[in-house]
């Protein structure tokens, strides 16, 4: 007779360390453990019932809810395994354990690993780069028609032709590069762990930077129609809209005018401010995106924002109502929060006459370029967005500084054309005033 039990095998680092879930099967006086998946620390295993202690208050809840259905499951295969197993005359406790647990996929596996590496992510919290790493094995495992791919066998060949193919069906050169740069740090990380020996750079001459794009901005006078929106007098009189669909397009319009006037605070960094953010008139929060350390003093525009949502959040952490469920992730939450709020912003820019696309980003380079028109210095700006170089500060305000060499042509030009012959003359200012 065959018996299965769990254990946790602590770690050597001590009880601070999540140690690693084994399941033990015994036959015949014979023992055979195997490591799980999962990784739990002392506190969230109970010894007696071989449970894993879940709640909403546990931290990583949904990971040891996995780990929970996992011993389940595996207790309930187990039982079907056994029952297979009776009817045979000799068996060892190998064969049951192969039954029980089929081989594993070989080490050498890009979609293995990526999973195992996405699962400790998403464990971690960072649930952003779980799905990038996912989603370029995915789009590459689509390319090569097949379930997986060793690592051994991505080349510069096979990259390179996986380029070719991503260009050929109109993505992007910054979309290429999600791809290039993902699969790129899944091969190096196969590779720090002795799972791969590259002995050339397969993603050597594939497009992994960044290609500027148009940024867009609002300028001083479109800025002033958005936020002279019939929606100021609600913030000032402290009362909402009475119409549904009207209170929702508030909503956006306060997150979207707060963002600006918090430096042009990212939408994530506002779905996660916490009330506890706050420190007499100064918010002080770390970027999510870089992990730098903003401090925004609150200004009079801010505090009626805030004011305004006292109530929606009043038993909440959290400063503004994206994220209100706590039994929902809140990376989906904030998700969810910032498609919503990227479908209202397109409605507010038709009420206040905007053509241009009205995106939750937009107040962030809105900041920057109506900053550069006051002539505020660059290191000032860079230093307001939170960047680490000025560089990054330099794509935010690209449009602005073509559209001041434009007029620097124009007066060159003219300047030129007044020392030129009448008729040239004549031909330019006629342009002009076309």
């Amino acid at each position: 007779m065959s018996t299965l039990t769990f254990y946790l095998r602590a770690s050597s680092l001590g009880n601070d360390t999540p140690g690693r879930l084994c399941l033990r099967l015994v036959h015949r006086r014979k023992s055979k453990s195997i490591s799980t998946p999962y990784r739990l620390y002392p506190y969230q295993w109970d010894i007696l019932s071989q449970e894993v202690v879940t709640g909403r208050d546990n931290p990583h809840s949904d990971a040891l809810e996995e780990a929970a259905e996992y011993i389940h499951r595996m207790r309930e295969r187990f039982e079907a395994v056994a029952d297979e197993f009776s009817s045979r005359a000799f068996y060892t406790a190998e064969e049951v354990l192969h039954e029980l647990c089929p081989p594993r996929r070989s080490k050498d596996s890009l979609a293995g690993y990526a999973l195992r590496l996405s699962r400790g992510l998403n464990n971690t919290g960072h649930e952003r780069t779980a799905r990038a790493y996912l989603s370029a094995v995915n789009k590459l495992l689509g390319f090569v028609r097949a379930e997986d791919v060793r690592f051994r066998d991505i080349t510069p060949s096979l990259v390179q032709a996986f380029e070719e193919n991503l260009k050929k069906s109109g993505k992007s050169l910054n979309t290429i590069s999600f791809y290039m740069r993902n699969l790129r740090a899944l091969c190096y990380k196969a590779q720090d762990e002795g799972l791969v020996l590259y002995r050339m750079n397969p993603f050597k001459g594939a497009f992994t930077g960044f290609h500027k794009t148009a940024k867009r901005a609002l300028n001083t006078e479109q800025m002033g129609k958005l936020q002279n929106l019939p929606y100021n007098r609600y913030l000032e009189q402290g009362r909402q809209p009475a119409d549904e669909s009207e209170q929702k397009l508030y909503t956006a319009w306060r997150y979207f005018i707060f963002c600006f006037h918090a430096r042009g605070m990212c939408f994530v960094d506002l779905a996660y401010l916490r009330k506890d953010n706050i420190r007499g008139n100064i918010i002080r929060y770390y970027r999510k995106k870089t992990g730098g350390l903003i401090e925004v003093k609150i200004t009079p525009v801010m505090q009626s924002v805030l004011d305004s949502f006292s109530d929606d959040v009043k038993n909440s952490p959290y400063l503004f109502p994206v994220i209100t469920d706590t039994g929902k992730k809140e990376r989906l939450q904030y998700e969810t929060g910032l498609r919503t709020q990227n479908l209202r912003l397109k409605e507010l820019a038709r009420k206040a006459g905007i053509t241009s696309v009205l995106t939750t980003h937009v107040s962030r380079h809105s900041w920057a370029s109506i900053a550069k028109g006051e002539n505020l210095p660059l290191w000032v700006i860079s230093e307001g967005l939170g960047h680490n170089n000025q560089k990054t500060t330099y794509t935010y305000l690209a449009q602005l500084e073509r559209s001041r060499l434009d007029i620097a042509n124009e007066l060159i030009c003219a300047a030129v054309c007044s020392r030129a012959s009448p008729v040239t003359n004549a031909m330019y200012e006629r342009r002009n005033y076309e």
